[in-house]
This record gives structure tokens, C-alpha cells and sequence, in this order.
């Protein structure tokens, strides 16, 4: 099969374009909701939410892990069994965290300054059992090969849960439009999925099935937990250490990088494991699908980061407002901390697919305990120092995951060469002709976000002329994407 063929390419851009747009809308959703929080909420509120929000979110990956994956690689012939199953594990798992977000929102008061973080968690602690059901249709959908309509979805409930958000503060709402905004987009997710979907009859698991489903999650769990002490220490130790103020900053540095990131990295990880699944499930090797996939979301996130890091110290009081003028060092220190988590991201679906998540379990629980301990000798520091011992770590955690996925199989090596060459190249060609022009315009009388608009298109010129040297690499992954996506 050649995947350069001209439907392929064309199916592969689509399908990388309509993932990139469903994570624009969410990022964008994300976005706009900081902004007119950020200038609706004092830090210290919004640092109330960032950390009751943290523990909701760990919650919620659970939900997404583990029996999603489950679900995703199972073969057809037990699909109706396995469903069944899976959906049992995300309720037993979802009733669990209810019982133990529950208790977090009782001992906030003792953890936290102030009482702000308990009423919020306890409001946040029943959308749990929402996300348990739409991971758990999620799944499915995306089992059924319907990718683009699933990101088509995605565009379109995001968005409409940003709007909701952004109104309710814009009506005085506070906090609570941020934890209102979490359950309309739960709620909005369970009946768009529902009404896409033609789910089998299902009945009660049985009991062998449900524990093969939780033993094979055990360790997923425990990676998720990892990741959230790796992603997350550093809100709660601020807070812990200063107050929910300094955690506000830290979060909203966090979120605005986040919301360039995802665009790639979100897609990148979730293609790959939907890709790789379904080649393992035909019998397939395809062990270099993920440094494929790896190549074609670098080269388009990396320069990206590389430019908002150099603006964003104009860029951050711009967008978040000028009290908080201080997030732009750590703005630009979460940008190299995102570049290195997308192929963190990516190994690790590789890594997941092949059955080796023990290793991905190991990598990430080091990386956590390293990221808790040195961001607890940091985090006195502020939340620029915590922000450096994050990207410290994610660089040698990217390092050790992308060393262990090249061990999968035998065709890898002579692609890294490939792949070095084709996300290095745009990204020099990028972040150089930003440099330049940044140089060039130093001088000037341009008002600053004319001369930030200057920058990023001379960036993105730069980046185009770049990126079409290593073009014949870049269609290997959009070929791919077209070869195993289901256009629907």
C-alpha cells in the first residue's frame, strides 16, 4: 500500500486539520474564559479554582485512561463484552473519586488558605460520574472509526461552553461560572455522543471481564496519578507555601501555554494511539507510526512555542492584563516544558499500544516524584522557579520515554535521523526570521502589538520557506493519518 497516494494525503490533511480545529476551539474556549477571568477574578480567586480544579481534573483523566484504552484496542470479536465492561469500570472508578473529592473539599480549610477551595471542590466533586459516561461514549465513538466527526463535535461543544462561561461572568457569576461551565460541557459531550452513536445491546459484565479491565488499568492509573503530582505539584505547593494567589499565576502562566500546545499535543497522542491500535489490530507492525506522527505535530507546535516564548513578556500583560505583568518569564519557561511534554505525549502512546506501560508508568512516577520534590525545595522561589524545575523534568522524562518507544521495533532508528531533520529545520526557519524581525523593529515607534503582529508573520514566512525543504517527511504523516482514518 502506498500511503503517498493523492486520497490518502488528502484524507491525512483532513484529518490533522479537523483534529487542530477541534483543539483551536477548545483552546480557544480556554483562552477567551482566562482572559475575561483574569480581568473579572483577583489571582487569589482564580488560584481558588486552579487548585480545586486540579484535583477534578486528575479525576477526570482517570476517566479517560485505563478502560478508554481498554475499550480502543479490544478486538471485535468481544467488542459487545468489553464494552460492557468498561463501562462498569469507569462507574466504579468515578464513585470512588466522588467519595474522595468529597473528602478533599472537608480538610481544604486545613490545607489552604482561607475556605475558598472547599466549597468549590464539593460543588466539582459530582461531575465526575458525567465525565465517567462520556469517556466512556467516547471511546466508543472513536472505536467506530468516526474521528472527524468526533472532533466536528468537539468544535462545536466547547465553543458553545466557552460562551456559557464567558456570559455567566460577564453577569457577575465569579467562580461560579468556571465550575457551571464544567458541567454544561459534560452534559453537552454525554448527548451529542449519544445521539451520533449506535451502541450495542449491553448487559451485566461479568465478573471476569471487569477484573481483567481494572487489572490491565491498574498501572495506567498509576501513570495518570504521576503525571497529575508531575503536572500539578507546583499549584499546590504555591498554594501551600504562599497562597492560592501565587497558584493563580502559576496556573494562568500554565493555561495560556496550554492553550497553544494542546492544539498539537492533544491530537498528536491521540492519533497516534487510535493509529497504532488499529494496526496492531490487523496484525500490523507499524512500530515507526508514532515517530511518523511525532515529525508532523513537532514541526508544526515546536516553532510556535519557540515564538511565544521570545514575546511573552509583552505578550502576557497584553492578554492577561497588566496585574499580571509577572507571568511572562514563566510563560516562556512552560513553552520549552511544552515542547519537550509533546514527545513525552506521543512515546507514550507507542509505549501504551505495544502493551509496555509499566514503563510508562516507571518513567512518569520518577518524573513525579522528582517534580514534587524539587518543586517543593523551589516553590519558596515563586512560580518561576517551579515552573523551570517542570520543564527540567519533562525534558528528561521526554528523553527516557522516546529512548524506551525506540526499542519497539526494528524500522525506527534509521527515521530519527529523518525526524530530527524535518522538526529541527522549521523550527529554526521560524523562530529566526522572529528573531530578526524583532530586532529590526526594536528600534522603532511601532505600537507593540503592531510590532507583535509584524513578528509573528514574519514567523510564520519564515517557517513556511522552511518547513517546505523537509516537506516529503511532513507527507508521510498526513499520509498515514489518511490511510487509517474512516472519513464520516
Amino acid at each position: 500500500m502506498k500511503l503517498r497516494a493523492p486520497g490518502f494525503l488528502h484524507r491525512g490533511a483532513m484529518t490533522a486539520a479537523v483534529a487542530m480545529a477541534a483543539r483551536v476551539s477548545n483552546q480557544l474556549a480556554l483562552v477567551v474564559v482566562t482572559l475575561v477571568a483574569t480581568r473579572v477574578l483577583l489571582p487569589a480567586d482564580f488560584g481558588v479554582f486552579a487548585i480545586a480544579a486540579a484535583f477534578i481534573t486528575l479525576s477526570r483523566t482517570m476517566l479517560y485512561t485505563g478502560p478508554f484504552e481498554y475499550l480502543l484496542k479490544a478486538p471485535k470479536a468481544r467488542a459487545v463484552e468489553v464494552s460492557s465492561a468498561c463501562l462498569a469500570a469507569n462507574g466504579i472508578v468515578a464513585g470512588g473519586w466522588v467519595v474522595v473529592l468529597v473528602a478533599l473539599g472537608v480538610v481544604a480549610p486545613l490545607l489552604f488558605s482561607g475556605t475558598g477551595v472547599a466549597p468549590v471542590m464539593l460543588s466539582l466533586a459530582p461531575s465526575t460520574l458525567l465525565a465517567a459516561l462520556a469517556g466512556w461514549l467516547e471511546a466508543m465513538l472513536l472505536r467506530s472509526g468516526q474521528v472527524r466527526r468526533y472532533y466536528t463535535l468537539t468544535v462545536a461543544i466547547e465553543m458553545a461552553s466557552g460562551i456559557g462561561a464567558i456570559v455567566l461572568l460577564m453577569l457577575g457569576f465569579g467562580l461560579w461560572a468556571l465550575v457551571a461551565q464544567v458541567y454544561l460541557r459534560l452534559t453537552l459531550f454525554v448527548v451529542a455522543y449519544r445521539a451520533v452513536l449506535h451502541l450495542p445491546r449491553l448487559s451485566l459484565p461479568a465478573r471476569a471481564d471487569l477484573g481483567d479491565v481494572l487489572h490491565w488499568s491498574r498501572s495506567r492509573y498509576g501513570s495518570v496519578l504521576v503525571g497529575f503530582l508531575a503536572n500539578y505539584s507546583g499549584d499546590l505547593l504555591l498554594g501551600i507555601a504562599f497562597s492560592p494567589a501565587a497558584s493563580g499565576l502559576y496556573r494562568a502562566s500554565n493555561r495560556m501555554v496550554t492553550a497553544l500546545a494542546d492544539m498539537f499535543n492533544q491530537p498528536a497522542g491521540l492519533l497516534a494511539t487510535t493509529t497504532m491500535a488499529a494496526a496492531r489490530s490487523q496484525g500490523e507492525d507499524g512500530s515507526d507510526i508514532w515517530l511518523k506522527l511525532l515529525t508532523l505535530f513537532a514541526a508544526l507546535s515546536w516553532p510556535a512555542l519557540a515564538v511565544l516564548a521570545l514575546l511573552a513578556d509583552r505578550i502576557a500583560p497584553l492578554a492577561l492584563g497588566p496585574a499580571w505583568a509577572a507571568a511572562g518569564p514563566i510563560v516562556a519557561v512552560f513553552c520549552v516544558a511544552r515542547m519537550a511534554g509533546l514527545v513525552g505525549t506521543v512515546a507514550s502512546s507507542a509505549l501504551v499500544v505495544d502493551d509496555r506501560h509499566a514503563r510508562v508508568l516507571s518513567v512518569q512516577g520518577l518524573a513525579a516524584l522528582a517534580t514534587a520534590g524539587l518543586t517543593l525545595v523551589a516553590a519558596p522561589y515563586g512560580p518561576r522557579a517551579a515552573a523551570m524545575v517542570s520543564a527540567v523534568v519533562a525534558i528528561v522524562a521526554a528523553i527516557a520515554l522516546a529512548s524506551a518507544a525506540l526499542r519497539t521495533g526494528g524500522r525506527q532508528r534509521p527515521r530519527l535521523g529523518e525526524t530530527t531533520r524535518a522538526v529541527l529545520v522549521p523550527l529554526a526557519g521560524g523562530f529566526t526570521a522572529a528573531l530578526l524581525a524583532d530586532a529590526l523593529l526594536h528600534r522603532t515607534g511601532i505600537r507593540q502589538d503592531w510590532s507583535l503582529l509584524v513578528i509573528a508573520g514574519s514567523a510564520a514566512i519564515g517557517w513556511l520557506l522552511a518547513a517546505w525543504a523537509v516537506f516529503p517527511a511532513l507527507n508521510r504523516g498526513l499520509a498515514l493519518l489518511g490511510s487509517r482514518t474512516q472519513a464520516t
